[in-house]
């Protein structure tokens, strides 16, 4: 902390006083605004210069024996993390592995080992891929990063053409019949799992019948926005404080994907079939109306054949809320899901019109031109939101 200016130091001293939030993602929004004062030259995400010799050495140095490291190729997205696929070979045995890197200039900031974690802990509830090394060393990647199994399927359908985050996909009369039942399926499967046992010390625990959940999350979007925001937005002011006035306690604390919607996960096309739930970046735990008012939202949906509007472009929401009920156990509450509805808007805004276009503008991400063009959906969550808030 030598190198950090009073000025600096004040300032983080009144964040952390204003924005209480979980352990680990404070340190990670000090990280960020450090990282932003310092003269040192932030890397862009923009590609590792050698992802092969870089996984070759961190490869020899976390595992016994010889390894060999082929056939790595980047993987497309990247909104939270670069991804490669590779193949790797130890003795008779060959894995396709997949190589996730902490995007400096992220949409919204993450943390690797939470994500791990997470992962380790949902392992049988359905199918993601399998974590198998993690490290907080940047020296190997320039960040933070984490290796996991690679798991073949697409995230949208071939013949429409796939757009960024996922939004627009459609999947047609077969593949919603295919895929729907398996959807509701893993999201209840994940809210009503016993997670006493699994090794999550990287996450802050709520206690349930308090706010402490909800409390965490706004403490780090606010600071986030405090720290991100080109610009003071009403509707910002608004929502903050309409979310402070009306936090619900949650009845029970449940393991939570933080983006369960369409394009976050895969599936077999011919088979109709999940092979995978992927990108965990903003798993917390917390009320499991949180998921499902973000899964219901407007921007992830689209219509039927009837101009039915579908949930995550699968099902109708009384089929939604019907069987999520009945595999679950657990009830839904109309006035946490319209809570949680507004809490949902008011992240999503802070990372499409503060943190996203501030990156863009910094120049410290590949996406800039996505960012920017999304943006235009913060916009419409913005005015979303908006009537949201003037109907209670």
């Amino acid at each position: 902390m030598s190198a950090v200016t009073d000025g600096l130091q004040d300032r983080l001293d009144s964040l952390r006083a204003t924005y209480a939030c979980e352990r680990r993602l404070e340190e990670l929004l000090t990280s960020k605004l450090l990282d932003r004062e310092s003269t040192a030259t932030v890397r862009a995400g923009v590609g590792l210069p050698d992802p092969q010799a870089s996984l070759e050495q961190f490869l020899a140095d976390s595992l016994d024996g010889p390894v060999a490291v082929g056939g790595v190729s980047r993987l497309r997205g990247g909104g939270a993390n670069e991804a490669y696929a590779f193949t790797l070979t130890r003795g008779p045995e060959t894995e396709r592995l997949v190589l996730r890197v902490k995007t400096p200039g992220a949409i919204c900031a993450t943390d690797a080992t939470r994500e791990f974690q997470m992962l380790q802990a949902v392992q049988g509830l359905m199918p993601t891929p399998r974590p198998v090394l993690l490290t907080e060393d940047p020296s190997y990647f320039g960040a933070p990063a984490f290796i996991s199994t690679f798991v073949p399927g697409t995230s949208a359908p071939t013949f429409d053409v796939p757009k960024a985050t996922g939004l627009g996909v459609t999947y047609g009369p077969r593949l919603r019949k295919a895929l729907a039942p398996a959807f509701v399926q893993h999201c209840a499967a994940l809210h009503s799992a016993d997670w006493s046992g699994a090794g999550l010390d990287a996450f802050d625990v709520p206690r349930s019948e308090t706010t402490d959940a909800i409390d965490w999350r706004l403490g780090f979007w606010e600071r986030a926005w405090e720290q991100d925001k080109l610009e003071e937005h009403p509707t910002m002011l608004l929502m903050s404080q309409w979310l402070r006035e009306n936090r619900p306690p949650v009845d029970r604390v449940s393991l939570l994907h933080g983006d369960y919607r369409n394009g976050n996960f895969l599936f077999d096309e011919e088979r109709g079939e999940i092979t995978a739930v992927i990108d965990w970046e903003l798993c917390y735990l917390g009320d499991r109306h949180s998921d499902l008012a973000y899964t219901m939202l407007p921007g992830w949906g689209s219509v039927d054949e009837n101009g039915t509007f579908l949930v995550a472009g699968l099902m109708d929401e009384a089929t939604f809320l019907g069987e999520y009920e009945r595999i679950s156990g657990l009830s839904v509450d109309r006035d946490r899901l319209h809570y949680y509805s507004v809490y949902n808007y008011y992240w999503a805004v802070v990372s499409l019109l503060g943190t996203g276009p501030f990156h863009a503008r910094a120049r410290t991400t590949q996406l800039d031109v996505m960012y920017n063009f999304i943006s235009g959906l913060g916009g419409r969550f913005v005015g979303d939101a908006n009537a949201l808030v003037l109907e209670d």
